[in-house]
């Protein structure tokens, strides 16, 4: 079962991946957004043997009912969770539905599948989970704290692995499907920062290596997928406008500052963490992050969820930061709360 609304070829490969590799004899896809999903479904009906079942489902993580229902009906082995509101400036906006999808939907996810057997539980998370800056970088981290609290709660029965990484290229919303849009229209290339780098990863890599943990991985288990070098934004500009066989000289490039949330550098490791080699080269063990015992994760679940019911985002960010410790906003009206 794969639980998805921020990028579909996510998805598609990782269906490919398992149909190679597992053979399932079904697969059910859900997603929030209409039209991701409906493309999605036009192209493994096309492209793949009709061997597995495909069931896809519209519906949001968020809803329990509907999650609840899906578990009950199927006998799941493996949940890939990769939903997430994941645009930075945009949460910075919104942080209520960042908690309710990010933190909440996790949450809804987790017990599911504690409450209904299943194997095996990934869940994707990001390198702005680590000593985040944003509101989507915190709602990640403390899902994996849930993720955390669970998988030693409950370490007999599901097995919870949890994966950061970088920047997916060419995922909904990344830098250089709007750098492409912008040269392709004789728009202005809008940069952050001369001096912005990012870390990115091409999705085929990044499934075939959530695969591959999973051979591997014992419950709790945190891993950092070998990332290399971080890029300069600036480089990733000046290679889109070459790809494209434009003049860079003809090219109008303004910088437009940091955005709400944003970091000039991003990190892979907390500062109190270390790496650990695992069977894979390419694949790292976190060690040494702080974590929330089970029946403090679940109390702090319990007063996040009702002030999220009041919709007050000062609230609900301040109540963040009270949890996670090395929540700092930066460039954002948050940073008043610090």
């Amino acid at each position: 079962m794969c639980f998805n609304n921020r990028c579909c070829r996510i998805n598609r490969l990782c269906f490919g991946r398992l149909y190679n590799s597992k053979k399932p004899s079904k697969l059910i896809l859900l997603d929030n957004a209409e039209t991701p999903l409906f493309k999605l479904e036009q192209v493994l009906r096309l492209k793949l043997p009709i061997v597995t079942q495909i069931v896809f489902v519209l519906g949001s993580i968020t809803n329990k009912s509907l999650i609840e229902k899906l578990f009950a009906n199927s006998k799941i082995d493996f949940v890939f969770h990769t939903a997430a509101y994941k645009h930075v400036p945009v949460l910075e906006k919104s942080p209520i539905p960042g908690v309710e999808v990010n933190c909440i939907g996790t949450k809804i996810l987790a017990d599911g599948a504690i409450k209904y057997n299943v194997k095996n539980f990934l869940f994707v998370s990001t390198d702005k989970a680590v000593e985040p800056a944003n509101v989507m970088g915190a709602t990640k981290l403390l899902a994996e704290k849930y993720i955390g609290a669970l998988s030693k709660q409950y370490m007999q029965s599901t097995r919870f692995v949890t994966l950061r990484f970088g920047n997916v290229i060419g995922s909904n919303g990344s830098v250089i499907p709007l750098f492409k849009e912008q040269l392709l229209f004789n728009k202005k290339l809008t940069l952050t920062d001369v001096a912005a780098t990012r870390y990115f990863i091409n999705v085929s890599k990044v499934v075939s290596l959530a695969i591959e943990s999973l051979k591997f991985a014992i419950s709790g288990s945190v891993f950092l997928i070998e990332m290399g070098a971080p890029k300069s934004i600036l480089s990733i500009a000046k290679q889109t406008i070459s790809e494209l066989n434009l003049n860079e000289e003809q090219v109008d490039i303004e910088i437009i500052g940091l955005r709400p949330g944003e970091k000039l550098h991003e990190t892979l490791v907390d500062r109190q963490a270390s790496l650990e080699k695992t069977e894979h080269p390419e694949i790292y063990l976190i060690k040494g992050t702080e974590t929330l015992s089970f029946e403090e994760i679940t109390e702090t679940f319990k007063t996040l969820q009702n002030i999220v019911t009041q919709q007050n985002d000062i609230e609900v960010v301040q109540y963040l930061k009270s949890i996670l410790k090395t929540f700092k906003s930066r460039n954002s009206e948050f940073e008043s709360l610090d």
